[in-house]
């Protein structure tokens, strides 16, 4: 009597951990179902099994890369009962990961921009994850009085504008050379470095709190 073939876990681990081996080096683009099974030493035919087409392959890969960081979000928002530490935590936890993904976070911009329909489906639900969460914890903190009431959406994008953005664009003057090599030299420290992260998150915090 024939037996169902059972899903090899181990194999579609390994195709994931190529895959987003060859999209931090290369981007989305060159990830072909080829190259992730080459790299992954499993035949075109495993490939199809375990994921269909490349398109599903790069939307697993996708949560591969973002659903832990998102998982461990929420897990600090819900094990802290004051939102505002909370809030403080999560930003913390999201800059600490984009500093570390920084380049394929802009590889990713930039293949969607191109038109790889799965980075693009991608970024178009991220509104429904960390922002929510964010919002949630700021409104939280709002409600409790340890924020300024205001539009939170804008408080957002505040705290993002000090924390997480001056990371992607220190990424992009380094990467393209545009910027002299002291000034970035002495950007580096100030973008990226855990203290100075924090000093200005603080800062933003103390300006967002009630007058």
């Amino acid at each position: 009597m024939a037996t169902s073939r059972k899903p090899d876990a181990g194999t579609r681990e390994r195709l994931l951990r190529a895959g987003l081996a060859i999209a931090r080096r290369k981007g989305l683009k060159a990830t072909t179902v080829r190259a992730v099974a080459e790299r992954a030493g499993a035949n075109l035919g495993t490939f199809v099994y375990h994921f269909g087409t490349r398109d599903a392959f790069i939307e697993a890969l996708l949560e591969r890369f973002y659903g832990p960081m998102f998982r461990r979000l929420q897990l600090t928002a819900d094990h802290d009962a004051d939102p505002l530490h909370a809030l403080r935590a999560v930003l913390l936890q999201l800059v600490r990961w984009v500093i570390d993904s920084r380049a394929f976070i802009a590889q990713l911009v930039l293949d969607a921009s191109a038109g790889e329909a799965a980075a693009q489906r991608f970024l178009r639900t991220l509104d429904q994850r960390h922002p929510a969460l964010l919002l949630e914890l700021i409104g939280r903190a709002q409600a409790q009085g340890q924020l300024a009431r205001d539009d939170p959406l804008h408080q957002m994008m505040f705290l993002m504008s000090t924390t997480a953005a001056p990371v992607m664009l220190f990424h992009l003057l380094s990467r393209q050379g545009v910027a002299p090599p002291a000034l970035v030299d002495a950007l580096a420290g100030l973008t990226t470095g855990q203290a100075a992260i924090e000093c200005r998150l603080d800062w933003a915090l103390r300006g967002l709190a009630p007058a």
